[in-house]
């Protein structure tokens, strides 16, 4: 059973707007509010980082 934009919203690190900003509000419908672009978003346009490849790393030179 796949996860809803709103379950997956409340890990916060978790979904990011295009602009890979964290602070969404889910608008209870196909959209989201990012507070840090003053932007509505699409469910579709969010990025998922548990879905993508990439990892950080820190300190290591």
């Amino acid at each position: 059973m796949s996860e809803s934009v709103s379950e997956k919203l409340d890990d916060e690190w978790r979904m990011m707007c295009p602009q890979h900003h964290h602070q969404l509000k889910d608008q209870q419908g196909p959209t989201v509010y990012c507070e840090r672009c003053n932007h509505a978003y699409r469910y579709e346009e969010l990025i998922d980082k548990v879905e993508t490849n990439s990892y950080s790393v820190v300190g290591k030179r």
